[in-house]
C-alpha cells in the first residue's frame, strides 16, 4: 500500500519541506501548537499524499515524527463538514501527536462519496473501506508496530469509525469515538477490541443517551469500552475540550499499547 501513496509537495513557510519548528518568538502563535497546556515542542513533518481505495484516489493528511516513533498510529476520520473544515480545525493536535512519536493519517473519505440521503447504506461501506485502506496505508509505514493503529472519529466520523472497528474482517482493535452513536451490528466476542467513547454532557447533535446506548450494546457484545463525560455542553467543542480530548485519546492509546 507504501507504494500508492503519492506524496505531493507541501510548502511550509516558504520551504520545500513540510517540516515545523517551533518559533522561538515569545508570545507568538506557533504552527503545530493549538494552545493546550501540555503541548510539546513540535518535531513533525506534514504530508498531503493520495491512496487508492477500490481503484479511487482519496486524499490524506500524513503526519510523521521526526524524532523518535513509538510506533503507534491513529486515522483521523473528520466530522460531517468534511475534509478541508476539520483538517483546519484538527492540523495543530495531529501535529502534537506526530511530535510525540504517533504517526496520524487523516484522510478525505468524503472523496470515494459525498452525503446523499438516498444512498446512506452504499455511502456507508464506502466510507468504512477508506477507513481501513487508511489503516492499511499507515500501518504499511516503517516501524509500525503489528495493529499499532488505532481508529478515531469525531461526529460523522464516529460512526465511520465505528463500523470500521466492529466488522467481522475488520484488524482494528482499538477505537475512539468522539461526539458518536450508531448501532452495533457485529458480535466482538474473543476480538479483545476495546473502544473509548467521549461525549459533552449536553449535545443537541449527537443525544448524549444514544452514546451511552452504544457503550452498552459494545460491551454487551464482548468488547471493552470506557466512556467519559466532558466539561462542555454543545457539539462543536471549544479549545480546552479539544484538549482535553486528545489527552484521553493518547492515555488510552499509550494503555493499550503498554508503552
Amino acid at each position: 500500500m507504501r507504494a500508492a501513496m503519492i506524496a505531493l509537495l507541501v510548502s511550509v513557510a516558504g520551504s520545500a519541506s513540510p517540516t515545523f519548528a517551533a518559533s522561538p518568538q515569545e508570545g507568538a502563535v506557533q504552527v503545530g501548537r493549538p494552545g493546550c497546556a501540555d503541548d510539546v515542542a513540535v518535531r513533525a513533518t506534514r504530508e498531503l499524499i493520495h491512496f487508492d481505495s477500490r481503484g479511487r484516489p482519496v486524499r490524506g493528511y500524513l503526519y510523521t515524527p521526526r524524532g523518535e516513533a513509538n510506533g503507534l498510529g491513529i486515522v483521523m476520520l473528520h466530522g460531517g463538514t468534511g475534509f478541508e473544515m476539520n483538517s483546519i480545525l484538527f492540523d495543530a493536535h495531529a501535529i502534537q501527536l506526530a511530535s510525540r512519536g504517533y504517526r496520524v493519517l487523516l484522510p478525505a473519505y468524503f472523496d470515494v462519496a459525498q452525503p446523499e440521503r438516498t444512498r446512506r447504506t452504499l455511502t456507508a461501506r464506502a466510507w468504512r473501506q477508506v477507513a481501513l485502506d487508511a489503516v492499511e496505508a499507515l500501518q504499511a509505514e516503517p516501524g509500525m508496530a503489528r495493529g499499532g493503529v488505532t481508529l478515531w472519529g469525531y461526529s460523522r466520523g464516529a460512526a465511520v469509525a465505528l463500523l470500521a472497528a466492529t466488522g467481522e474482517d475488520s484488524p482494528v482493535t482499538s477505537a475512539v469515538l468522539v461526539a458518536g452513536g450508531g448501532e452495533l451490528e457485529e458480535d466482538l466476542a474473543g476480538r479483545q477490541a476495546a473502544f473509548l467513547l467521549l461525549h459533552a454532557r449536553r449535545d443537541e447533535a449527537v443525544p448524549v443517551r444514544t452514546t451511552r446506548r452504544l457503550a452498552e450494546d459494545l460491551r454487551g457484545a464482548g468488547a471493552w469500552v470506557e466512556i467519559e463525560e466532558l466539561a462542555f455542553d454543545g457539539h462543536q467543542y471549544d479549545l480546552p475540550t479539544w484538549c482535553s480530548v486528545f489527552g484521553r485519546t493518547r492515555a488510552f492509546v499509550s494503555a493499550r499499547s503498554g508503552n
